[in-house]
């Protein structure tokens, strides 16, 4: 099984029991069923863009521990202000 195959089948079958909480189906308390479970997507958003930025954080700290990769685009970043000084572009 495919990465996406696993994530859209996880979706699904978390969608469809969402749906079922939603429609009392799911043996669930009137207060959670009312006020608690609308929220939860929202939530997963929320924690789906938190695991984002701290994933993002952390490679952009950890990004000096790949040298190679660092001196390849340290080498493009000069070659760019480079060929822009000599189109007489500032870059001060």
């Amino acid at each position: 099984m495919t990465r996406a195959q696993f994530a859209s089948t996880t979706i699904a079958a978390a969608g469809a029991a969402w749906l079922l909480g939603l429609a009392g189906v799911l043996p669930l308390s009137e207060t959670v069923r009312t006020q608690v479970w609308p929220a939860l997507p929202l939530l997963a958003i929320v924690s789906l863009g938190a695991y984002a930025f701290v994933n993002i954080g952390y490679n952009l700290l950890a990004f000096r521990e790949c040298p190679e990769a660092y001196h390849e685009l340290m080498q493009e970043i000069q070659e760019a202000k480079d060929d822009l000084r000599a189109k007489n572009v500032d870059i001060s």
